[in-house]
Order: structure tokens, then sequence, then C-alpha cells
């Protein structure tokens, strides 16, 4: 009991504050995997990675992963300990390479499918820069002009009551933000707190936000390339690591997010247990692309439907990054749009008034 209270504390502490990042993840993958080709035990290569490693919290999942080892558990149940770090199609494929005998060819593909996933993190977080460093000043830049220019420029006029009616509402907008900028503050922060609470808590309001990210023209091109591209490669695999296909989709199910993408892999999981194809069970559905359908009905018809997964993921990956530069495009004029609007009414306000005292001193 001791034990257990030791190991839940223990994981607490790694989840909390040092938790390892995706690139750490994938370094500790592609080291095991050269490791393995290069014929090093799991416990040495599991002690090299350890002493090379900085991260407190994947330090202290290496020494686990080396004592449970110690006492003849397979890699597989070690990692199942660490599943917060670990993700179960992961703990699948190391468990069935265990089995078949391919395990460096199995960790290096899993390192190489976590290489892709922090590419695309990484053009996400790319293209999601500018625009939240835009909007940040331009929040930063009004909040200025209301609070402190504004007022300022107003008392250069005695006659307030013949002001334009745009400086008078920039004005009452200027009074309501010096009176409650800090409860207009807390009100952002319980509203993003309200949010992650409601989506992940509240069934409702999570369907309702899934339900807009595959409907939004621009976003859901991006959405539903992504989840093609992991429904792809994940089945691959899966697949090609002698997965069976129910176990495939269960573990798929439980990967995806999505609401919606999480029911029809459920339900063709359902499907396949009644006896239909893959491509059967997908078909009609307007979460595929009806080429991915296609081509996994060619797939299933010839045999080798694993090649075929895998050389569509690689296309989905592909275009995923195309749509994600063209929903960036797409975002930043538009940003661009509205700050210039608001900005010109603020200066619109300021100015009006003193082109007005200019012409009566004329």
């Amino acid at each position: 009991m001791e034990v257990s209270k030791l190991w839940f504390f223990e994981k607490f502490i790694i989840k909390k504050f040092f938790a390892p990042k995706l690139k750490q993840k994938t370094n500790f993958f592609r080291l095991l995997a050269v490791a393995q080709r290069a014929w090093l035990g799991l416990r040495d290569a599991l002690y090299s990675i350890r002493n090379s490693e900085t991260n407190k919290g994947l330090i202290m999942i290496i020494q686990d992963l080396i004592d449970q080892l110690t006492q003849w558990y397979m890699l597989s149940q070690a990692m199942e300990n660490h599943d917060y770090f670990f993700h179960e199609e992961e703990i699948a494929l190391v468990r069935s390479a265990e089995t078949m005998g391919n395990l460096p060819e199995i960790l290096d593909e899993i390192a190489i499918e976590l290489e892709n996933s922090q590419k695309i993190n990484a053009k996400i977080k790319k293209a999601m820069t500018y625009p939240i460093v835009l909007v940040v000043f331009a929040v930063v830049a009004v909040t200025i002009l209301l609070i402190y220019v504004i007022p300022t420029i107003v008392t250069m006029f005695p006659n307030q009551e013949s002001l334009p009616s745009i400086t008078k509402f920039m004005m009452g907008a200027s009074g309501f933000l010096q009176r409650t900028r800090y409860l207009i503050v807390l009100i952002i922060i319980g509203a993003v707190l309200l949010y992650k609470f409601l989506y992940k808590y509240v069934l409702a309001f999570k369907v309702s936000i899934d339900k807009l990210m595959i409907t939004i023209p621009a976003v859901a091109g991006v959405v539903k390339t992504y989840y093609m591209y992991r429904f792809s490669k994940l089945l691959g695999q899966l697949y090609s690591a002698w997965v069976s296909p129910i176990l495939s989709l269960k573990l798929m199910g439980n990967t995806f997010t999505n609401f919606f993408y999480r029911k029809k892999v459920i339900e063709i999981k359902e499907n396949l247990n009644a006896g239909f194809s893959f491509a059967e069970s997908m078909e009609w559905s307007s979460l595929f692309d009806p080429i991915l359908v296609q081509i996994i009905h060619v797939g299933e018809d010839t045999g080798n439907i694993t090649e075929v997964l895998k050389k569509m993921a690689d296309f989905y990956r592909d275009m995923l990054q195309t749509k994600i530069d063209i929903l960036t495009d797409l975002v930043q004029p538009i940003l661009l749009a509205l700050i210039a609007v608001v900005v010109g009414l603020i200066v619109a306000s300021i100015f009006l008034p003193m082109a007005d005292l200019v012409n009566v001193i004329k």
C-alpha cells in the first residue's frame, strides 16, 4: 500500500511539475529504437538514456521502467504504469512488437509518428503566434487609448455637450473601462476556466463545440484533414503490428477527442463485429473523405490495406500543413481589418473634435 501511495504521489509530481515534453518523448523512443537496432539490451539501453536525460520527470519514468524490467516485467507492462505519458496505442504497439519480435521497427515507427506530430504542433503554434501577438498588442493599444489618451484630450474642450456622438460614445466606453477593468479581467479568466470545465464535464456543451469545429468552413477543413491523417496513420501502424481491427478501433476511439469522430469510430467497430467491411462502415459519412473510403475499399480487396493506409497518411499529413497555411492566410487579414476598424473609430473620436476646434479658432 505504501508503494502505491508513493507512486501516486510521484506521478502527481511528474505530471504537475516535471512533465516531459513531446520532443523529449520523441527522443526517448528514437534512442531506444537505435539501441535495439544495435542489439543493446532494454535495461542497458534505458540506463544509457537515463544518464543522458535532463528532464527530472522522464528520469523518474525511465528509472521505474528499469526497476520493472529487473523484476521480469515486459516493457509494455512497465509502460502501463505511466499511462499519463505513454498513450494506449503506443503501449499496444509495443506489446504486439514483443510478441512478433520486431520491437526495433515498431519503436522507430512510434518515433517517426511523434516527430510528425511535433512538426504539426510546431506549425500550428507558428500559425497562431502572429494572430495572438497582434490581438494582444491591439488590446493593449486600445486600452491605453481609452483609459489615458481620450480622457486627457477631452478635458481640452470646455463644452463637452457639443462633442461629436462618436467621441461621447468613446468617453462612455472609457469611463466604463476605468471603473470595471479589474472586473473585466476576472470575467475573462472566469470565462476561460468555465469553458474548459464545460467542455470537459458537460456533454451537451462539448457536442456543440465539436459540431462547430467540423462545420465552420475554414476550420472544418483543418479538423477533418487532421482526423483523417490520424485515422490513416494509427490504423496503418496498428495493422502493421498485427493488432486486431476491433482493438485498433477501440484504441483510436480513446485517442480521438472530437465527439463525432469518436462516435463514428465506435460505430465502425460495431459494424465490423456485425460483419461489414471498413469501406462499407465508412461510406456515406461526411466525416471522411470519399477518396479515403475508396482507397480503403481497394486495399481491402487487394489485401494491402496497411500500405494503402500509410500512403494515405502521408498524403493527408501534407494536405494538413497546406490547410493550416490557408487558414492562417485567411485569419490574418480579417484580424487586421477588425483592429483597423476599432483603432480608426478611436482615432476619429479624438480628431473630429480637434478639427472642429481648429475651425472655430480660424
